[in-house]
């Protein structure tokens, strides 16, 4: 049986799998979280326009909520606990996520009374084991998730996706929300600063400015195509086998 965490691996890029190939042994997850400013961060404020940046090129968009950006991570990785997959270690070799991303993670579920920590094994490695009331939150989570719409980040909708199909079971769901995700980055392009073309700029500025432009279109288009490749390969069943 194939488990989620292969599926989402196969789903990434080959860069980033090529990254996460030789996986370091991550800390030990902190019994408590530090300190966090909430004025001095940037998640403060849960609706922030900001500057997203392509080099040469800006895209004005809006910063999703704070809860919007933890709650798709948090969810797919009590899901990947509950298929076998339960250390900070194992999640970014199986999975390929950073000790750095799913240790805060880690935190929240515990906190949360989703999971609980089990033996410390090999090398102090503390597994974890989903609870009755995080089964619950796996079960409603995700449709809520899919409910509020394509985050605008790749990643993040295919982990949605994901769990569309292995919690939910909709497979048909799952591939219409990466649907929708390719169509929003399609819609973004109007976005895209078109430079001006005085007649005084000079050549090279010119070229510099019109390129990156067109490289910012193009990386837009890309990103497109690639949420509806992954909605066609996204696996028939939770088991990751396709019907022939």
């Amino acid at each position: 049986m194939v488990n989620v965490n292969v599926i989402y691996l196969r789903c990434l890029s080959p860069r980033t799998k090529a990254a996460t190939a030789q996986p370091q042994s991550p800390p030990a997850v902190p019994s408590s979280p530090p300190a966090v400013d909430a004025k001095a961060s940037p998640l403060a404020d849960p609706l922030v326009p900001h500057r997203t940046q392509i080099p040469g090129v800006y895209l004005d968009v809006p910063k999703p909520r704070d809860k919007r950006l933890r709650s798709d991570l948090d969810l797919f990785v009590l899901a990947l606990i509950d298929s076998g997959v339960s250390t900070p270690y194992e999640l970014q070799k199986a999975a390929g996520l950073s000790p750095g991303a799913t240790i805060p993670v880690l935190r929240r579920l515990l906190a949360g009374g989703l999971v609980l920590p089990g033996k410390p094994g090999p090398r102090g490695r503390t597994g974890h084991r989903v609870t009755a009331e995080g089964r619950r939150r796996l079960k409603s989570g995700w449709r809520e998730l899919v409910a509020a719409a394509p985050s605008g980040d790749l990643d993040a909708d295919l982990r949605v996706a994901l769990l569309a199909v292995w919690v939910g079971g909709d497979r048909r769901l799952a591939a219409d929300f990466l649907r929708q995700a390719a169509a929003q980055r399609l819609s973004s392009i109007g976005t895209v600063d078109q430079p001006d073309e005085p007649a005084s700029l000079p050549p090279l500025a010119l070229w510099y400015r019109r390129l990156r432009s067109a490289s910012a279109e193009a990386l837009i288009k890309g990103e497109s195509a690639a949420a509806l490749a992954m909605a066609k390969a996204l696996p028939r069943s939770p088991s990751g086998r396709q019907k022939g």
